[in-house]
């Protein structure tokens, strides 16, 4: 695999970024500013289902690094041969770093 040209993770949603919902290395430079459906009422409204949805895409965004770190540990473990003792081991690590990455993602971890 080559290597990565994105800012590495862990990516963060900025909840002090004001109006927009932004995202954030942990550096603190911004990966992206999120917005909702900015033709709806609502966005020209600033109301709550609005931030809700651009909360939502800030969420999603900021799982990104773990989600693609999750997805190349799970590829490596099914490159192993079936009845390689490390396998199981290998598959577990990549089902339960996808299992972080998904409560992430939708706001569900802890």
């Amino acid at each position: 695999m080559s290597a990565a040209k994105h800012t590495p993770g862990p990516w963060l949603r900025d909840r002090a970024s004001g109006v927009g919902c932004d995202v954030r290395a942990a550096n603190g430079r911004k990966i992206a500013a999120c917005w909702g459906l900015s033709t709806s009422a609502a966005a020209r409204k600033n109301t709550p289902s609005y931030r809700a949805e651009c909360d939502a895409n800030a969420v999603l965004i900021s799982a990104s690094p773990e989600m693609l770190e999750a997805g190349k540990l799970i590829l490596a473990a099914d490159a192993l041969a079936d009845g390689d003792p490390q396998f199981d081991e290998a598959m577990e690590r990549g089902i339960r770093a996808m299992s972080e990455a998904i409560a992430k993602a939708t706001g569900s971890a802890s």
